[in-house]
C-alpha cells in the first residue's frame, strides 16, 4: 500500500519526479490544509458530529491527489494503491480537490491592473477530452480532429507565473476565447502572442503578434528580424505550458466531468506557481 512515509524518504529529485512538487512544497500545502481544516471545525463544530474521522493520515489523503494529478490513474488503480475502495478514492479527490484549490489559488483578476506589470504572455493550448453525450459539435477541434478543450494562459513576462485561466470548448476560436473572458488588462501592459490572434490590437492596441507572410510577395528581412525577436519572447510561455503537462490530467484524455476541466486546469496553475515561485 503506498503511504507518505514511504515516499518521503526518496530523494529530492525522485519525490519531485513521483508527486509533482518539492518535499519542502509538499509539506507547505499540508500545513495550509491542516490549518484550514482545523479552521473550519472551530467554525463550523456541528458539521463535523458523527462523522468518522478517515483511518488515511492527512499526508496520504493528500498525496492520493497529487498521485491522480501527476500520473492520471483510473479511480479503481488509486484505490488500489492506498488500500482503500474505488468510490472512497474519487470521494477524497473530490474533497481535497476542492481545499487545494482555495489555498493554492491563481492571483486575482485585478493582478492584470497591478502597476508593476508591464508585459504579458498569451497562448492556448488543447488538451483531448472523451466524446461528449450531448452537443458534440461544439468541442469538436478541426485543428486536432478530435474533441478538445481550449486552455488559455496569461503569464508574466518576467517571473513566468501564471495570472490567469480560460477554458473554453475546442471549437472555440484562441482570439474569441480571449475578447469572451473579458480580462481587465490595463492599456499600458504589453501582449505577446502568436498568429491566431490576428486583430488582437482591436481589443488590445498594446499587443505584438508575428507578421504572416503576405500573399505573393515574401517577408522582408526587418519583418523576419521582427519575428524572430518576438519569438525569443514567446518561447517562454511553451515552457509554462511543459510544466503544465508534467501533471498528466492536463495533458492525457480527460476522463472526468467537463464542467470541472476549468476548475482542474486552476488548480494545476496554481500548484506550477508555487512549484516555480
Amino acid at each position: 500500500m503506498r503511504q507518505f512515509t514511504t515516499v518521503v524518504q526518496f530523494s529530492d529529485d525522485e519525490f519531485l519526479r513521483d508527486v509533482g512538487i518539492t518535499r519542502e512544497q509538499f509539506l507547505e500545502v499540508r500545513a495550509r490544509v491542516a490549518s484550514f481544516l482545523e479552521e473550519e471545525r472551530t467554525r463550523r463544530p456541528m458539521t463535523t458530529r458523527g462523522k468518522q474521522t478517515s483511518r488515511l493520515p492527512l499526508e496520504d489523503r493528500l498525496l492520493l491527489v497529487f498521485t491522480y494529478l501527476r500520473h492520471y490513474p483510473t479511480f479503481q488503480q488509486l484505490g488500489q494503491q492506498f488500500g482503500i475502495s474505488e468510490s472512497y478514492a474519487h470521494k477524497l479527490y473530490e474533497r481535497y480537490r476542492g481545499y487545494l484549490v482555495h489555498l493554492v489559488r491563481l492571483p486575482q483578476r485585478h493582478a492584470l491592473l497591478a502597476p508593476g506589470l508591464t508585459a504579458l504572455l498569451l497562448d492556448a493550448t488543447e488538451q483531448p477530452i472523451e466524446r461528449p453525450i450531448h452537443r458534440q459539435r461544439a468541442s469538436y477541434s478541426g485543428k486536432k480532429k478530435r474533441h478538445t478543450i481550449n486552455a488559455q494562459l496569461l503569464v508574466g513576462v518576467f517571473s513566468l507565473q501564471i495570472l490567469a485561466v480560460v477554458c473554453g470548448q475546442g471549437r472555440t476560436h484562441d482570439f474569441t476565447l480571449f475578447k469572451q473572458a473579458h480580462l481587465p488588462i490595463a492599456p499600458q501592459i504589453e501582449v505577446s502572442a502568436d498568429s491566431g490572434y490576428q486583430g488582437i490590437e482591436k481589443v488590445h492596441s498594446n499587443s505584438q503578434i508575428p507578421i504572416k507572410k503576405p500573399k505573393g510577395r515574401e517577408l522582408t528581412a526587418e519583418e523576419r528580424t521582427y519575428n524572430r525577436a518576438l519569438a525569443r519572447v514567446r518561447i517562454a510561455i511553451e515552457h509554462v505550458n511543459r510544466r503544465c503537462k508534467i501533471f498528466r490530467i492536463v495533458k492525457e484524455t480527460y476522463r472526468g466531468k467537463h464542467k470541472h476541466i476549468g476548475l482542474t486546469w486552476h488548480l494545476i496553475a496554481g500548484l506550477v506557481n508555487l512549484r516555480y515561485a
